[in-house]
């Protein structure tokens, strides 16, 4: 695929949020702005520290896991901050891997780093995917089929992936049937992942402190978009609809066709809250919320990353302990 198809994949989102505004009546969205309260998006904003702590335990948790050694909480939180800047400015959240090659600055191997992340993404597509399996059924008659497609297709994808990845006995089967059709290549490089990923066979014990965090984290997540829906005053809004709707948004944005789910997020929230009795307006002004979320990690990301530049001399780069430990 040449860059031009790609960029032109990656420019959906925002081609049908430019769609939406077209067909906007900018006066109802003067008037949905009115209803706005300030106090609950407030909450929103500030329970970002809590979203990151779980978030950055669950990872240093796998860290651990894979043999090496995590940095500290607040280090971690950090980078997990440099990688929320990162991945809300590229296609597919793609930006987050680069917390890898910070690990590997303070010693430790890429490999590994970049799995860690791997599989802490994967953690949370595990609960997100089977939220959104909910949104399927909640609102069956009103997405397109595309998206219910593309649900399913994604859900499927966790679903299978994480157990052959965290698991030994899957993993080295899945090994040892793609190493003899491999390329040579691309054998030495999966050669050297099975070595390096061998000692990872989750227990029972951290695999329940895992899903804990990941659950920890999801409900977080939900709170801080349930607040968003109380600032916009839409009562008619069941709980279960707005779970499965954020679920099937974090999912759709991780695919490659936007960036911070420009687009894709307003789709879903216009086909949701109009099953509810409300406008497209609101729908967009919601959506504009969500964004305000996303900037507000971005904005703290790219201070963070001020703070720790990628590549400094390692005189620069200090000790691992951050700012957000005083």
């Amino acid at each position: 695929m040449n860059k031009y198809a790609r960029w032109a994949i990656r420019l959906i989102g925002p081609a049908l949020l430019v769609l939406f505004l077209w067909r906007t009546d900018f006066s109802r969205l003067a008037e949905g702005l009115a209803r706005v309260q300030i106090w609950p998006l407030v909450l929103s904003l500030a329970l970002f520290l809590p979203f990151i702590a779980v978030k950055s335990w669950r990872w240093n948790m796998l860290m651990r896991e894979l043999g090496m050694q995590p940095p500290s909480l607040g280090f971690a939180m950090a980078l997990y901050m440099i990688g929320l800047y990162l991945g809300g400015t590229t296609p597919g959240q793609s930006g987050d891997f680069v917390k890898a090659w910070y690990l590997r600055e303070r010693g430790q191997p890429l490999a590994p780093a970049l799995f860690s992340i791997l599989l802490d993404r994967l953690f949370d597509f595990v609960i997100m995917a089977l939220l959104a399996l909910l949104a399927l059924v909640a609102f069956l008659d009103v997405l397109p089929q595309s998206a219910q497609l593309a649900t399913i297709g994604f859900a499927l994808a966790v679903f299978l992936a994480t157990p052959a990845l965290m698991a030994r006995g899957p993993r080295e089967w899945l090994f040892a049937r793609v190493l003899p059709i491999a390329p040579a290549g691309i054998r030495a490089r999966l050669e050297r992942w099975r070595e390096q990923f061998a000692q990872l066979s989750l227990r029972p014990g951290p695999a329940a402190r895992l899903m804990l965090a990941s659950v920890g984290s999801a409900t977080s997540t939900m709170l801080r978009i349930y607040l968003l829906f109380v600032a916009m005053q839409l009562p008619n809004v069941p709980l279960l609809a707005i779970v499965s709707s954020t679920a099937l948004i974090s999912i759709l944005q991780a695919l490659p066709i936007s960036f911070s789910g420009i687009g894709v997020r307003d789709a879903i929230l216009i086909a949701m809250l109009a099953r509810y009795g409300y406008s497209k307006e609101l729908a967009l002004i919601l959506s504009a919320l969500y964004l305000i979320v996303n900037i507000e990690h971005m904005l703290l990301g790219f201070f963070v990353s001020l703070r720790y530049p990628l590549g400094a001399p390692p005189a620069e780069l200090g000790s691992d302990r951050s700012p957000l430990e005083g």
